[in-house]
């Protein structure tokens, strides 16, 4: 009996440290940020016409793949459905009150995503050829950041210190790579954009064809008409 006794005592014990060591190791889990679930792996500025126009338009080239489906009831989990890129743009002008700078904003969102590094696509955004020439606008903004949606779910850009997450580092303008530095410009830039809804326009909304000799691959897009605000 007391055979008995001691061994059911050493199963109570074995039982309870098996119980703190998984506890443990789902804490530690938690902890550990997980890889989002698509991220920006480049972004590029240049000019370009459009159709025949004369002035240079500007183009904004944002490289974006996705790393794992998030929604443990799709259906096919290499898949990505309704990626949703936003981008905005801040260009200075002369005056030093940011409240007086040109801010830009559009989204498109890609009706599925493949998984793995290789298959990347490139979404497109442009601002038209009079908009540049008469605000006098450089081919890169001062500032911009990407904004990135996975079935209206908003990949973080930030982690709980307030610096930015690794793989999304590549969308946001270097001086903005810190919480404390984004959020003022994310905030006048949503202030801002309400002054030029759909100036800035994602790819399937051009008028002409980008002449450039070399346009990146693109995904296929789930039709938003209306200006981003």
């Amino acid at each position: 009996m007391r055979l008995l006794k001691a061994i059911y005592s050493s199963l109570l014990v074995l039982v309870f440290q098996l119980g703190a060591l998984n506890a443990e190791t789902a804490v530690n889990n938690a902890s550990v940020p997980s890889k989002p679930a698509v991220t920006v792996h480049d972004v590029k500025f240049l000019q370009t016409k459009l159709g025949n126009q004369v002035n240079f338009s500007n183009r904004m080239q944002v490289e974006v793949g996705a790393n794992n489906n998030p929604d443990p009831k799709a259906l096919n989990k290499k898949w990505v459905d309704k990626v949703k890129v936003t981008v905005t743009q801040i260009y200075k002008t002369d005056s030093k009150k940011f409240e007086d700078w040109n801010y830009y904003r559009a989204s498109a969102t890609i009706l599925t995503l493949e998984v793995g590094a290789s298959n990347s696509r490139s979404v497109l955004f442009y601002l038209p050829s009079d908009i540049v020439k008469r605000d006098r606008l450089s081919k890169e903004p001062d500032y911009y950041f990407v904004q990135l949606e996975v079935a209206g779910k908003e990949e973080p850009l930030f982690d709980a210190k307030g610096v930015v997450v690794p793989e999304q580092a590549r969308g946001i303008h270097k001086d903005l790579l810190l919480k404390s530095n984004f959020d003022p410009a994310k905030e006048a830039a949503d202030r801002g954009v309400l002054n030029n809804p759909g100036v800035l326009r994602p790819q399937y909304l051009l008028s002409y064809f980008d002449t450039k000799g070399w346009v990146p691959e693109s995904p296929e897009f789930i039709r938003e008409d209306a200006p981003s605000r």
